[in-house]
């Protein structure tokens, strides 16, 4: 039974993880997992085994959340303003959390983290715009791609690690999420394909592969690579996250912070996101009260659950006060 609820934890986290402006470190901490995860991760070389008995069903459950790509890539490709307006929404709703923990303390070491983090990140999305289209990398078959997968795969997993932080917000803006997203329905629509399956999912057009059967070896060595990438940014920002919250807290809370408010920025900097083609003045209007609409909707959304990650944080603080003050006695 235990199993099972912490694979519908996964699961939850693993749906927050890929929606662009959500954090499935902010999910762990609604469900009460986050310390668990963090500990399991962070001490998986003294603790091999327990850990990975630990982290097993909720990185099962993971993988059935992140089957929520298909729906998400759709209304990226269809629908990119209403559904970037619904990630900004969910983006914005965490931000009052975020400045609970900052407020009162603007020393100037944490003002320069804050400064630092987010001149580097708006410098990031500045480059991208510049060299690319500002929402799609092509993955072409060459041989560095693969080293770039495993870096993008690191920078994607701040996502489960980091509360406030939406890795896949991080690969939006940098141009990495829907060329992932069309190489994971690459990879299953072609092995559809071997079986003799004709199903069409939804792709973006500038998707840079031929399917078929000889897309599946390249597709699957992308994955692993991006895969890999993951797991070995899990266990380093899981380390990182704990030194830093544990010596430099206030300050890495005011990093957070500046990489939340430039997410928004980078993440309205692209241009594709305002293209109406086809559509006449009426149904523009509808899209931009739509997209209105969705950004409150996500703003609900986010706030209501971040304020009760809040209230779940504060009584098992409490909890392990009164635990240590009757230690002691």
């Amino acid at each position: 039974m235990k199993s099972l609820i912490k694979i519908l934890k996964g699961v939850l986290i693993g749906i927050a993880a890929i929606v662009p402006g959500f954090s499935g470190g902010t999910i762990a901490c609604i469900v009460n997992c986050y310390d668990e995860l963090i500990e399991a991760i962070s001490g998986i070389k003294k603790h091999f085994k327990q850990s990975i008995l630990t982290l097993l069903p909720y990185l099962l459950g993971i993988l059935i959340g992140a089957l929520s790509i298909f729906p998400i890539s759709w209304g990226l490709n269809n629908y990119p303003l209403i559904t970037v307006c619904l990630f900004a929404g969910l983006l914005i709703g965490s931000m009052p959390s975020f400045y609970n923990n900052i407020k009162g303390k603007a020393t100037k070491n944490n003002l320069l983290s804050a400064f630092i983090c987010g001149i580097l990140f708006l410098g990031l999305i500045i480059t991208n715009l510049c060299i690319g289209n500002g929402n799609y990398v092509n993955l072409n078959n060459v041989w560095w791609i693969y080293i770039v997968l495993v870096i993008v795969g690191a920078i994607g997993s701040a996502a489960l690690v980091v509360p406030g932080i939406s890795g896949s917000m991080m690969l939006m803006i940098i141009g990495f999420y829907n060329p992932i997203m069309d190489t994971i329905k690459g990879f299953i629509q072609s092995i559809l394909m071997a079986c003799g399956n004709d199903i069409s999912l939804d792709f973006n057009p500038n998707f840079n592969g031929t399917l078929g059967p000889n897309f599946i070896v390249p597709s699957l060595f992308m994955l692993l690579c991006f895969a890999f990438g993951i797991i070995m940014g899990f266990y380093l920002i899981s380390k990182l996250m704990k030194y830093l919250l544990t010596n430099h807290k206030d300050s890495t809370y005011y990093a957070i912070f500046s990489f939340i408010v430039v997410s928004l920025v980078g993440v309205y900097a692209v241009p594709s996101y305002y293209e109406f083609k086809g559509l006449n003045t009426t149904q523009i209007i509808i899209q931009i009260v739509l997209s209105i609409i969705f950004l409150i909707i996500g703003f609900v959304c986010s706030f209501f659950l971040t304020k009760l990650a809040d209230k779940k944080i504060n009584k098992t603080k409490e909890k392990n006060m009164a635990h240590k003050m009757l230690t002691n006695k």
